[in-house]
């Protein structure tokens, strides 16, 4: 049985606010326009379209848990996943975002990307999710309105005055029980560490909302800033490392998202192969995936390489290409460092292949000429930079 009521919509006992239900209908977005917005950072904005969510079956656990965090109306207002580099931290933000946006729960998202502009730094990070949370709850844009009349430069000021005159004080005076998903991902990409800490500071503030049940999804990597934020608000947010997940439960998850890309790699090349060059049906094998999978423990970005690796039409067949990965799997894998090589060293020496020395050394000239500067800069170019 299902009842509504003031936008609550209750299933079986199980509470589900579907937020674009609560509406002022006075209320007019229409001079929010002046609020400047990063309008790439949101996770399905035109940037984000083609990156990727986690593949059904997968991260099961994880996102099991980040469902009862979110539905516990007496848990903690923020959870943080933090992670090392390539373990899939922003694929499950991905996958939270469009989870909860489809439940009709998610009020805002905010995706980081050092070097990009509005999404490397905090500048407009407030403005850009009030904004997002207006066009989800037309009920907050009297008080928000009313903030900008009062202060038309306000998304110019401290982080503080943003946080509090666009966010906490519009939330704080809606009168209906409302839940609310807010999305960040990639906090260490924003630059100024004083930034990331007060962030979490003014974020963290949203437990002493009444009407408004506010629950905040952050990932980042666990770098000095970002943990010195936490230690700040002990108390306040539930975290989860997630290079600790067991072993063989991230082995499975990258088995099962390996079996899917390749067999879909496969029957991709088949569809295109001439009759008698195709792909075996149960290319590349189990014992091959397996085989990946333990290699790639616990990067993600591991086996999302060499799947492009393999697709990439411009080299060679899909079977050769698998091949020229897995002589790499061969060499030790016991530190970080040793899984990078194996993740990389693949495709930096196909471009070598088939050269006589002196093009060869040309090619590494060229490549140490743009590379070298890349990596020593302070801070990293953005993708348009390098292009």
């Amino acid at each position: 049985m299902t009842t509504n009521y003031a936008g609550i919509v209750r299933a079986e006992g199980h509470a589900k606010v579907q937020i674009g239900d609560i509406h002022n209908y006075g209320s007019d977005t229409s001079n929010l326009l002046s609020l400047p917005t990063a309008h790439e950072a949101a996770f399905d904005s035109y940037a984000e379209q083609h990156n990727a969510r986690c593949h059904r079956g997968t991260r099961a656990e994880l996102l099991c848990e980040i469902r009862v965090w979110a539905d516990n109306p007496h848990g903690e207002s923020i959870f943080w996943l933090n992670g090392m580099a390539g373990t899939g931290k922003s694929t499950i933000s991905r996958t939270v975002a469009k989870a909860f946006a489809d439940d009709g729960l998610l009020g805002a998202s905010f995706f980081f990307k050092r070097g990009e502009g509005d999404r490397g730094k905090a500048t407009l990070f407030f403005p850009t999710i009030a904004n997002q949370l207006v066009r989800k709850i037309p009920a907050l844009a009297p008080s928000v309105r009313e903030a900008i009349d009062a202060d038309p430069g306000v998304a110019g000021k401290a982080l503080r005055d943003q946080f509090e005159k666009l966010i906490l004080q519009p939330l704080s005076r809606v009168h209906h029980a409302i839940a609310i998903m807010i999305v960040v991902d990639a906090l260490d990409e924003c630059d100024g560490d004083n930034d990331v800490k007060a962030i979490i500071s003014l974020l963290a503030q949203a437990k002493a909302l009444r009407s408004a049940r506010l629950r905040i999804f952050i990932t980042s990597r666990p770098e000095l800033p970002i943990r010195l934020g936490f230690k700040n608000v002990q108390g306040k947010y539930q975290d989860l490392a997630l290079h600790q997940t067991p072993e063989l439960i991230v082995e499975r998850d990258i088995s099962a998202f390996l079996g899917h890309e390749l067999a879909r790699i496969r029957n991709e090349y088949n569809s295109q192969a001439l009759e008698g060059l195709e792909l075996p049906l149960d290319w590349p094998g189990e014992y091959v995936i397996r085989n990946l999978a333990q290699i790639a423990v616990p990067l993600f970005i591991f086996a999302a390489t060499v799947c492009r690796f393999v697709e990439d039409p411009a080299w060679s067949d899909p079977a050769a290409q698998l091949e020229k990965a897995l002589q790499y799997q061969t060499k030790t894998h016991d530190s970080e460092l040793d899984k990078l090589d194996a993740t990389y060293l693949p495709v930096l020496n196909q471009l070598t292949a088939d050269r006589t020395n002196p093009q060869r050394s040309r090619l590494l000239a060229q490549f140490r000429d743009v590379v070298g500067p890349i990596i020593l800069l302070a801070q990293p170019l953005s993708v348009s930079s390098l292009a």
